[in-house]
């Protein structure tokens, strides 16, 4: 009875021996694996704040890394099913604007069932997520907007500004005095993404766009571009004033704003009519 006792224990601590053993070569192979993908060769792709998705595209194409076609085609398809949280309805699958801009490292060899399109933009969802955080949710609500619309009034601001830090609040709050007056945004960063040109003309301004913000009033349907943290922050905490005009000065790249149509009208022969 003793014996049999023993060969029992005896088997099963050489069971036990080789899950032990099996599972510290499992372990041994993930990190060998982890290892092999960590010295992949990789690539860095830069995207810049204000880039549109065709403007990624091109970019990527220009760097070898896949062509726009077959970008724009991931985007198309891309699931968003994980990131129902930042996407809602209102986006109808467009990730205009979600591409956090940003410098990502990307393997030149994707995962096996994965093209570089997905590799990219799974990153760039990934990393926006991070990006916005509960306290922004709730200011975002305090504000009265969705994330969606947000990130749709940072993606004007973005282009508004030419990227100058010092003005995008005080544009911000132009566009939300606007709006709660009742008035157009009249931004022609808007309709130069509905006509796919820039400087507009005055006869694109009487295009039947959902995205032409002189004819129709309140946010266009969705991003015009991709916008950085600094834009979507001032989208968030607009500076309060009473302005409900401005015009960039082609020389400096500043703002000079207005609080009436009369002083908006002395500002364009002052700065524009040269």
């Amino acid at each position: 009875m003793i014996k049999k006792v023993l060969i029992i224990f005896i088997l099963f601590l050489l069971i036990l021996g080789g899950v032990g053993i099996y599972g510290a070569l499992k372990f041994r192979d993930q990190i060998r694996q982890e290892r092999l993908t960590a010295k992949a060769p990789q690539a860095s792709v830069t995207f810049l704040e204000g880039w549109s998705n065709n403007n990624i595209a091109d970019y990527l194409q220009k760097q070898g890394i896949t062509s726009s076609a077959d970008f724009l085609l991931s985007l198309k398809n891309f699931n968003t099913a994980a990131y129902q949280n930042i996407l809602p309805k209102e986006a109808d699958g467009s990730l205009e604007g979600f591409i956090f801009p940003d410098t990502y490292f990307i393997p030149q060899n994707p995962p096996a069932g994965r093209n570089i399109g997905d590799v990219i933009i799974t990153k760039a969802l990934d990393n926006f997520t991070q990006k916005i955080t509960p306290q922004m949710l709730s200011q975002a609500q305090s504000q009265g907007m969705s994330l969606y619309q947000i990130i749709t009034l940072a993606s004007i601001i973005e282009k508004e500004s030419g990227g100058n830090q010092d003005d995008r609040k005080m544009i911000a709050g132009v566009f939300y005095n606007r709006l709660k007056a009742g008035m157009s945004l009249e931004s022609d960063a808007t309709v130069s993404f509905a006509v796919g040109h820039s400087p507009i003309t005055t006869a694109d301004t009487q295009i039947d766009s959902p995205y032409n913000t002189y004819k129709y009033k309140g946010l266009p349907p969705g991003p015009i571009c991709n916008p950085g943290l600094n834009s979507i922050m001032a989208a968030l905490y607009p500076t309060a004033s009473n302005y409900l005009y401005f015009l960039t000065v082609p020389q400096t790249g500043r703002a000079v704003f207005a609080q009436t149509y009369d002083e908006h009208l002395a500002n364009k022969q002052k700065y524009l009519s040269h």
